[in-house]
């Protein structure tokens, strides 16, 4: 098994008990290449998020762990919670807004 595939097993393995977050993208996508972008300016920043990158090319078949069919897509990790953004606006919001404006958001 490939190192990609062991860590990504081992990160939803323990999605019950560490926060995470997942970029899904594909390289042929500009759409992808613009918000990984933007995810590696935003995790150098925060700083207090993990964030992994999922290539559609390397591993095709992860993807299907939450039913995504869309690159960029976005799964944040919480303990016990797991949610999944497809749309393009809500993955580049993600990226964008102040980490502050995300809270009041999404409570």
């Amino acid at each position: 098994m490939r190192t990609q595939e062991r860590l990504l097993n081992l990160l939803l393995k323990n999605k019950k008990t560490e926060s995470f977050v997942l970029l899904y993208h594909s390289e042929w996508s500009p759409d992808s290449s613009r918000i990984e972008r933007l995810a590696e300016k935003w995790a150098q920043e925060e700083g207090d998020e993990r964030l992994y990158v999922v290539s559609s090319w390397e591993l095709p078949h992860a993807f299907a762990a939450f039913g995504i069919s869309t690159a960029p897509s976005i799964v944040e990790v919480k303990p016990g919670k797991v949610t999944v953004h497809v749309e393009f606006p809500k993955v580049y919001d993600y990226f964008t807004i102040p980490k502050t404006k995300k809270a009041e958001s999404r409570s």
